[in-house]
């Protein structure tokens, strides 16, 4: 059984301006940063620093959403002064009247795999790709005529074929691509609900995921051009809750969500749902706004009323509920090559195998050998935790934490 631990920073014992965290980030350095709804909060070690308006270069301190991209620089989304980046000492603030940005209230930001930034705005969605600005929404100039059904952008996430999911506020579910907009509805298609307020694209298994306010969490499988949805619901599934926050993915393929009444959820690799909140956990505040991936392998989690959370569980080797397999990996910790073996399999199955570093990133991937131990090289790697999953291929999945010495 893994062992749990939680660590709450508010107020009182942390120093925080508020206790209403909208937007949590963790860099590649393990320098955690929280937005709330008066200031900045930046935990490095084991302090809290809190950035404000007059004391550093944020334009204001009601901030709604941050992101960290592949340079560790912070972006960072404000309610009424648009846009600043933070990178290391410097500030950079975009906002209607200095670039292309449709609005100056930013709701959400996601940066992609080319490091282009997804700025998602109450008045359409902004694409800043380092070296020009899309803008989309629902008129007529629209980038490269690909208009929008709504403007109110709440979830971005981006796949590795440059497909983008758009969740929107009221207006439905969007795909983007550099040639056409297709929308999901419940007045186009009698979609389960016409607002996302977290978007994942799983690229491993072509799947797409979002989180809804008021019908649980939809997928859908296979192609986006008419792939199957399905709902997982109170009323159809063992979720607690229908009314979602946000949505992330962790390296495993775990689901990780907010709830406005039922706390922290995940949905494991196998399929179950799992749910922390003020009665079973310390978590200290039911209404979970926002979810962020640590490199450590942490949970952070920003609460309406409760401040930010630290979860962390302590997982070693594990299999699937129910089945016979499991993982053995040697040595560990590994400095050139680790040795990998499956208990319990007759050998006559090949499965995928996968090593990511704890933000999703893969280092490398291949096949199972049949008839005994394989090796997979680590001498690449840089130092620090990774997770090595295996993918069979009736989709069981079994796992081991590996650190890089």
């Amino acid at each position: 059984m893994a062992q749990t631990t939680w660590e709450v920073f508010d107020m009182s014992n942390a120093g925080f301006p508020s206790n209403n965290v909208r937007s949590i980030a963790c860099d590649s350095q393990g320098v955690v940063w929280a937005a709330t709804d008066w200031g900045l909060c930046r935990y490095q070690g084991s302090t809290w620093t809190i950035l404000q308006e007059g004391s550093s270069g944020l334009p204001e301190n009601n901030l709604r959403a941050l992101a960290v991209d592949a340079d560790d620089r912070l972006w960072i989304g404000t309610t009424l002064y648009g846009l600043a980046i933070l990178d290391g000492s410097v500030w950079t603030v975009y906002d209607v009247n200095n670039s292309p940005l449709p609005e100056n209230e930013v709701n959400c930001i996601t940066i992609d795999h080319r490091g282009w930034a997804w700025i998602g705005t109450t008045a359409g969605l902004a694409c800043y790709t380092g070296t020009e600005w899309r803008v989309y929404h629902d008129g007529p100039t629209s980038y490269n005529g690909l208009i929008l059904n709504a403007n109110n952008i709440q979830s971005v996430a981006v796949g590795a074929d440059g497909l983008v999911a758009v969740g929107t506020m009221n207006g439905g579910f969007h795909y983007l691509t550099d040639t056409l907009v297709m929308v999901n509805a419940t007045y186009i298609n009698s979609f389960p609900d016409n607002t996302g307020m977290g978007v994942v694209v799983d690229d491993a298994v072509q799947e797409r995921w979002l989180a809804t306010p008021a019908n649980g969490l939809l997928r859908q499988g296979g192609s986006y051009v008419g792939g199957p949805w399905f709902q997982y619901a109170p009323w159809t599934s063992g979720i607690p809750s229908a009314s979602l926050t946000c949505l992330v993915q962790d390296a495993l393929g775990a689901l990780w969500m907010g709830s406005t009444l039922s706390g922290l959820i995940s949905r494991t690799a196998a399929g179950d749902f799992l749910n922390w909140n003020t009665g079973n956990s310390d978590l200290p505040d039911d209404h979970v706004r926002c979810v962020a991936l640590a490199p450590d392998g942490a949970i952070w989690a920003g609460t309406v009323q409760g401040g930010a959370v630290r979860f962390a569980q302590n997982v070693g080797m594990a299999g699937l509920p129910g089945f016979e397999w499991s993982l053995e990996v040697h040595p560990n910790p590994v400095k050139d090559v680790l040795w990998c073996s499956m208990a319990g399999m007759d050998g006559t199955e090949r499965w995928t195998w996968t090593v990511h570093d704890l933000q999703g990133r893969i280092h490398s991937t291949g096949y199972s050998l049949n008839d005994g131990p394989w090796p997979i090289h680590m001498d690449g790697a840089a130092a620090g935790p990774y997770l090595l999953s295996l993918l069979s291929k009736d989709g069981h999945r079994l796992f081991a934490r590996v650190v890089k010495e």
